[in-house]
């Protein structure tokens, strides 16, 4: 069995006669010889033509070689030649920076010198002014601890505080007349007028102890000499009365005419005494739900109540100029508490100051430069409430340098705050952060509450779009 196989071959070949002759197995068999022995002849000649070429390639290669050592090495010699000159260069300029160094550094602390001492006088100037502050506070605040002491040492005093106190609960817990009268002769403490003819006495007592019997009888008799009283409440603040305590620290007795006397212990030990008092409003209601009892008709009762009504007045009298002494301390301590919030910012400011003088002694070159600029940029006094722009900290110092970089300070003159708010959010600082600042750092008069122009400055150009941009 055979095969047919096509070959191509070049057109100028010739054919062996063995291939035309021959049966198929010998020309299989020439076939495959003849390839075989063409691949060893090729394989033999590629190798020994690659032998030759390798030795000429190393021979040009070492030749190549050779002349870049050669060049390396001029080129080596002229690097150093050029290193040794540079050397020199940097040598000489070492030493002309060192020169240059030492001069600044010498004028720099002559110049960090002349701020220490302006700023040691500032800070010598402001503690005085704290000292002489302090030493008018520390006065007023000993007689206002005098005043304490005394209040909390004189019975009367504590007579008094203790009166000022159950005459705000009264007030709160009812909507009646309450007037305080204890500076009368032979009369309670306070006076509760609910209606034109229903009165009630209550007395206050505020003892370390318990109240005693005789106080009891004492309140009696003020009774007794008040026949135009439809009752009478005795009231201790922070102790029981003798006799009178019982559970839930009241109790109530009755007078020979029918009137009563209500008898509170403890008060101020109620979590709620407001709201105490005004659980006694049905115990009132129903005594004026019954008919007045019987008063004597004799000349000594109408006498007391022709008594009763001047001191009344007296009475009124008196709770006015109360009141006015209270709205005096009540004022008092406002200036108290502004004059402390004003050293506390003195105190503040005083820290800022030391703080930068630190930064500036301890601090590199460029740190002290920058601290130094900052110190010498004043600020108009007109416009801000700032010395200078170091007396500012953080994001209020970066939008006071952008503001005073944008516009400059004339006299007469204003810019738009809505200007100025679109400017500064375009640039960073929110609506928010600038309108807070106007109570920090802004003089009032430039800024005023409520106020559509800011005063004392105007933009550094007139084409406000192009300085717009330029501060942006």
């Amino acid at each position: 069995m055979s095969r047919h196989i096509r070959l191509e071959v070049a057109a100028d070949y010739v054919i062996p006669p063995l291939y035309l002759t021959a049966d198929s197995k010998t020309v299989s068999t020439a076939l495959t010889l003849g390839a075989e022995a063409y691949e060893t002849l090729r394989d033999r000649a590629t190798a020994a033509a690659m032998s030759e070429t390798q030795a000429d390639m190393v021979k040009s290669v070492e030749a190549e070689a050779q002349q870049q050592v050669k060049r390396i090495r001029n080129e080596k010699l002229r690097a150093e030649e050029a290193c040794a000159a540079a050397t020199a260069r940097l040598e000489a300029m070492e030493l002309s920076a060192a020169g240059l160094r030492s001069q600044i550094q010498r004028e720099i602390r002559e110049d960090l010198q002349a701020v220490i001492s302006a700023k040691d006088e500032q800070i010598a100037h402001l503690q005085q002014t704290l000292a002489k502050q302090l030493d008018a506070v520390t006065g007023r605040m000993d007689t206002l601890q005098s005043s304490i002491t005394k209040t909390f040492t004189s019975s009367k005093e504590k007579g008094t505080y203790g009166e000022f106190f159950v005459e705000g609960f009264l007030k709160k817990a009812y909507d009646c007349s309450v007037l305080t009268v204890s500076k009368d002769a032979q009369t309670a403490d306070i006076r509760m007028l609910r209606t034109p003819d229903q009165e009630y006495l209550w007395e206050v007592k505020n003892y370390g102890r318990l109240v005693t019997s005789e106080e009891v009888e004492k309140f009696r008799r003020d009774m007794r000499l008040h026949p135009n009283m439809r009752g009478g409440v005795l009231t201790s603040l922070r102790t029981g009365i003798v006799g009178k305590t019982r559970g839930g620290d009241i109790d109530i007795e009755f007078l020979e005419d029918g009137r009563f006397i209500l008898f509170l212990s403890n008060l101020l030990g109620r979590d709620d005494v407001v709201f105490y008092l005004q659980t006694l409003r049905p115990f009132f209601q129903v005594v004026e739900s019954f008919g007045r009892p019987v008063a004597s008709e004799s000349d000594t009762v109408r006498a007391l109540e022709l008594k009763t009504n001047l001191i009344t007045n007296l009475l009124r009298t008196h709770a006015s100029s109360v009141g006015k002494h209270r709205n005096s301390l009540m004022s008092h301590k406002k200036r108290t508490d502004a004059m402390f919030a004003e050293f506390q910012s003195y105190i503040l400011e005083s820290e800022a100051h030391l703080e930068t003088l630190l930064r500036v002694a301890l601090g590199d070159e460029e740190q002290s430069a920058d601290i130094a600029k900052e110190t010498e940029t004043y600020l108009p006094s007109t416009v801000f409430q700032k010395h200078c722009l170091a007396d500012c900290e953080g994001r209020t110092k970066a939008f006071v340098s952008w503001l005073i970089g944008c516009t400059e300070a004339r006299e007469g003159k204003q810019i738009e705050i809505k200007e100025v708010l679109e400017r500064a959010k375009g640039v960073g600082f929110s609506e928010k952060f600038v309108r807070e600042l106007r109570e920090e750092i802004f003089q009032p008069v430039a800024w005023a509450k409520g106020a559509r122009y800011l005063m004392g400055l105007m933009w550094k150009r007139e084409g406000r779009s192009r300085a717009a941009s330029e501060c942006a």
